[in-house]
């Protein structure tokens, strides 16, 4: 087996963008790894060509590395998406806020309306019974031989 060997220049740009940045041939083309502080080096690119053939590592490669590293991004970009963040964060505490707002304003209304309106939004039963309410009779209640309403003073 041929042991490639990549370019010196090349690999000194590579451990520029990262110290912990290395290239190795594997058998049919180059691999970029990372060097985790314990469990040895992981594979995080092949270097191919066009058609997926054999190429040796060049400045593609370090650009492409450059871009998909989150840490040292530009900080143009970076202000860019937090401002975006930034927004959807603000937009999901509003709808929140709104969907508590709801809630309380629900809650204001008497039993029989918070009763119809989780009814409707539930989807069973009647929503509005309200004409089917009966007003419950007195009931008559007898002591010492007097026959008075219960709910009424003596």
């Amino acid at each position: 087996m041929i042991d490639y060997k990549p370019d010196p220049a090349f690999t000194k740009e590579l451990k520029r963008a990262d110290p912990r940045l290395g290239c190795r041939f594997n058998g049919q083309f180059f691999v970029l790894t990372y060097e985790r502080p314990c469990g040895g080096s992981v594979p995080i690119m092949s270097v191919r060509g066009e058609n997926r053939e054999f190429r040796q590592p060049d400045q593609r490669d370090i650009q492409k590395i450059k871009e998909s590293d989150l840490a040292h991004e530009d900080y143009r970009e970076k202000f860019m998406r937090m401002g975006k963040m930034s927004e959807y964060l603000k937009d999901i505490a509003e709808r929140r806020a709104k969907r508590k707002a709801e809630i309380r304003d629900m809650t204001k209304d008497s039993k029989r309306q918070l009763y119809q309106a989780a009814t409707k939004v539930a989807g069973t039963g009647k929503g509005n019974s309200a004409f089917n309410l009966t007003t419950p009779k007195p009931k008559k209640g007898v002591i010492r031989g007097k026959v008075f309403d219960v709910g009424r003073a003596i």
